[in-house]
């Protein structure tokens, strides 16, 4: 009877001590966050970072632009390493998908306008390390012909959306084509 109550109270002691390990994590208080200054120094930083990594995401985006910073907050990152920016702004662009874009553009034409939350990650040793976005904006418009996913009756004209050094590697060909025409 003896054994039986030591293995009953080892028993209970396991299922105690896992309790406690996968309680512990949910009782872990997460970073809280402080209202800063949409003026601060370190979120004007923040916001052109934001707003640099944006435009990078898509050919759409070039012309993007920050209306307003609406609300800003610090925290300390999850894992301790840095500070996380959490900016609320709002977003405009019109875009007319203008040369050059890439062979794999998804360039969509038109105009977008709306609030965005956006998190910037920045690391003790002050380097950004990036960003993450509520949702992508949307433009409203139609994707440019020259893009894969275009379906309209528009025709591509490949010449018109070639970087100056794309075009030069062209330039031969046009001039075999003017030669043959002769």
């Amino acid at each position: 009877m003896r054994m039986d109550r030591r293995h009953t109270l080892a028993l209970l002691l396991c299922t105690a001590s896992l309790l406690v390990l996968l309680v512990s994590p949910a009782l872990a208080a997460k970073p809280k966050r402080k209202k800063v200054s949409v003026d601060d120094e370190e979120v004007i930083k923040a916001r052109d970072f934001a707003l640099a990594e944006i435009i990078k995401l898509s050919d759409s985006y070039r012309d993007m632009k920050i209306n307003k910073v609406i609300s800003a907050e610090t925290a300390r990152s999850a894992f301790a390493d840095g500070t996380n920016y959490f900016l609320k702004m709002e977003l405009e662009c019109t875009s007319v998908c203008a040369a050059p874009l890439s062979p794999a553009s998804t360039c969509r034409r038109g105009h977008y306008k709306g609030v965005n939350e956006i998190i910037v990650f920045e690391k003790d040793d002050g380097h950004y390390d990036g960003i993450a976005i509520d949702e992508f904006p949307q433009m409203d418009g139609e994707y440019h012909p020259c893009t894969p996913s275009y379906k309209g009756p528009e025709k591509c004209n490949p010449a018109e959306h070639r970087t100056p050094e794309q075009a030069a590697l062209f330039l031969d060909d046009e001039d075999d084509k003017a030669k043959d025409e002769l």
